[in-house]
């Protein structure tokens, strides 16, 4: 019996040992860590922040740019719905041209030409 009480006892001590380590292992930080904290933060933010800037400006640039690009893009689409146009108005006076009637009419109108026996009384203004 004098034997488990040792084990007993050499056990108790075995596990206080151990809840010892446990609370050592939290000992309160010294000065010296918390001075390598603060240095760590601070070299941190040394390059994090002009960082975050240059990416701002250069953000900030681009949708300047992406902005100038879409009025030009929206400049170029009204030019070319006004080409797109003349193009189509310039193809139906080709067709015109090709007939005979539209020509001599164009002729009586604007050079004032006329048939046989006709009078022609211009309406100037």
């Amino acid at each position: 019996m004098e034997h488990a009480r040792k084990l007993d006892v050499t056990r108790q001590e075995y596990v206080k040992q151990k809840i010892v380590l446990v609370e050592e292992q939290f000992d309160i930080p010294n000065k010296r860590s918390i001075k390598k904290f603060f240095m760590r933060v601070s070299c941190f933010f040394m390059f994090a922040i002009p960082i975050c800037l240059l990416l701002q400006s250069h953000f900030e640039s681009q949708q300047l740019l992406y902005s100038s690009k879409m009025n030009q893009l929206q400049q170029a689409s009204i030019e070319l719905k006004d080409t797109k146009s003349e193009i189509e108005d310039s193809n139906h006076l080709i067709n015109q041209l090709s007939d005979d009637e539209f020509i001599i009419e164009m002729a009586r109108k604007n050079l004032f030409f006329s048939k046989e026996g006709e009078i022609i009384f211009p309406n100037i203004k």
